[in-house]
């Protein structure tokens, strides 16, 4: 995951011109506790899974790569069911968490400490299927990424991309009451890094995706119901009926473009 890179020197010139990855080894543990272990993020993970299992993406045997990979999470149900697992970050502390959850299952995982732009070198096979989850919203030139993951889907591969919703975003601001910029990130997370720093338009990233010669195969948007509903709503009615509207509704026109993040799946013409 990368955020802007800011230059303790005060030059524009640097500042304009130059990125760094956003480490994370510092929220690492937050991640796990605020993320990965809420109804959130175990919203996200069954949602990726139904897209999975709905297209019937071959995962035997395949070859996948997680570019920003952070704890694995998603990666580990796919080596589940038979693929075998390439991880990147540039976070050890996630990493490290995310052998700890393979081996703890006692399946296999290739880990580099590396940024997506040096996956080029790091990884210059292509994958049946490339993984890119939460880390475009963190880049100061978020379309320039696509290239570069594009470029490790072999022929006939899928690109399996989650990011920061715009639409998701401002509807989120203006019920805050944020009216003035609600394109914005909360300044006062951004400033912390905690933040996304770069909504991104869905349609914006399907134009792109196509003249990269990929076919976007399934769109869905994720947390469309979850985040919009009062705590109360959820807890009288139960995470598991909230669970199931999110699922069906995140795949509906036009709620699906209300979810705080997007999955594309995307498939590279043969």
């Amino acid at each position: 995951m990368t955020q802007d890179f800011i230059d303790q020197t005060g030059k524009d010139a640097a500042r304009k011109h130059l990125t760094a990855d956003r480490n994370f080894d510092d929220l690492a543990a937050r991640f796990s506790r605020t993320i990965y272990a809420t109804p959130r993020g175990q919203l996200r993970l069954l949602a990726l899974a139904q897209d999975f299992r709905d297209l019937a993406i071959p995962l035997q045997d395949a070859k996948v790569l997680d570019i920003g990979g952070g704890q694995g999470q998603f990666s580990l149900q796919l080596a589940k069911q038979g693929a075998n697992i390439s991880l990147c970050d540039v976070s050890q502390e996630m990493l490290t968490l995310a052998q700890d959850l393979f081996a703890a299952e006692e399946l296999p995982l290739s880990s580099q400490c590396c940024s997506l732009q040096e996956t080029s070198s790091t990884f210059p096979q292509q994958y049946d299927i490339v993984l890119n989850h939460a880390v475009l919203e963190w880049l100061e030139n978020p379309f320039d990424a696509l290239p570069m993951l594009a470029a490790r889907v072999r022929p006939g591969g899928w690109l399996s991309l989650m990011f920061y919703n715009l639409y998701g975003h401002e509807w989120r601001q203006l019920m805050n009451g944020r009216t003035h910029a609600p394109k914005d990130a909360n300044p006062r997370l951004r400033r912390e890094g905690n933040a996304p720093q770069h909504p991104l338009d869905p349609d914006a990233i399907e134009q792109a995706l196509t003249q990269l010669g990929f076919s976007v195969q399934r769109w869905r948007g994720i947390r469309c119901i979850h985040d919009h509903m009062h705590q109360k709503i959820r807890e009288r009615i139960g995470q598991e009926a909230v669970n199931k509207s999110d699922l069906e509704v995140g795949l509906q026109e036009p709620y699906r473009r209300l979810g705080r993040y997007v999955h594309f799946l995307a498939r590279r013409t043969p």
